[in-house]
C-alpha cells in the first residue's frame, strides 16, 4: 500500500478554525490517514509545514503541494469543509494508475471561470482553443510521479502569470502538461460526502 496522507492549507484564524473542524470530521471517517497543515501555525496538534503566505487565498501553497507533500499519494482538502463519509476510494483510483482525481465545478457554460480575472479567463480560452470542463480545486487526490511533477511545474508557472485564482491556471497546466484525470462525483466537493462551506475560511 502506498504511503498516503491529507494536506490542508490554513492561513489566518478563520482558516485554522475551519481546518480544525474539518479534520475532526475527517478523522471520524478515515482514522488511519495522516494529516498535515500547510500555513503559519499548527492546528489541533497536527503536523505542520510552515510556508510563507504569498497571496491572500493561500493559492501559492496549493500549486506547490507536490513539493510539500511527503506522501506517495496525497488528498488535498480545502479548510472550509466537513467530511461525512469514507474518502479512501480516491486512493484506490490512484492505485489503478490515474494521476489525479478531482471533481468538476458547477460553473460551466456561461458561468465558466466567472470568478477569475478577465485576462486570466481570456488566456485560458485562447491557449486551449475551446471551453473545457471547469474543474473544482477544493478537493483532489494526486500521485507522485513524473507526469504529476511536470503538471505542477506548469500550474505554478501559469498561476504566476496572474497570481489570482487557481482554476484557470489549472486548466492551462493540464492542457500544456497532460495527466490521467479521473472525474469524481459532485458528492466529493459540495455534496453528501464532503460538505463545502464556501468562503467560511475567509470570514
Amino acid at each position: 500500500m502506498a504511503d498516503r496522507g491529507v494536506l490542508y492549507i490554513a492561513y489566518g484564524s478563520a482558516a485554522e478554525r475551519e481546518a480544525g473542524a474539518s479534520i475532526q470530521t475527517l478523522k471520524k471517517h478515515c482514522p488511519t490517514l495522516h494529516v498535515n497543515i500547510v500555513g503559519d501555525n499548527p492546528v489541533r496538534g497536527n503536523p505542520h509545514f510552515y510556508m510563507k503566505q504569498e497571496d491572500k487565498g493561500g493559492r501559492w501553497a496549493k500549486v506547490n503541494l507536490d513539493r510539500i507533500s511527503p506522501y506517495d499519494q496525497t488528498l488535498y482538502i480545502d479548510a472550509d469543509t466537513r467530511v461525512h463519509g469514507d474518502l479512501m476510494a480516491g486512493f484506490a483510483i490512484l492505485d489503478d494508475g490515474w494521476d489525479i482525481a478531482i471533481t468538476t465545478s458547477e460553473n460551466q457554460g456561461a458561468d465558466w471561470l466567472w470568478h477569475v480575472g478577465d485576462k486570466d479567463r481570456a488566456a485560458t480560452g485562447q491557449m486551449m482553443g475551446f471551453q473545457s470542463v471547469q474543474l473544482q480545486g477544493g478537493l483532489f487526490y494526486f500521485a507522485k510521479n513524473e507526469r504529476v511533477s511536470a503538471f505542477f511545474t506548469e500550474w505554478r508557472k501559469e498561476w504566476e502569470r496572474f497570481r489570482g485564482q487557481d482554476q484557470g491556471a489549472l486548466l492551462r497546466a493540464m492542457y500544456a502538461s497532460p495527466v490521467r484525470v479521473w472525474l469524481l462525483g459532485r458528492d466529493y466537493n459540495g455534496g453528501a460526502l464532503v460538505e463545502h462551506r464556501f468562503g467560511a475560511a475567509r470570514a
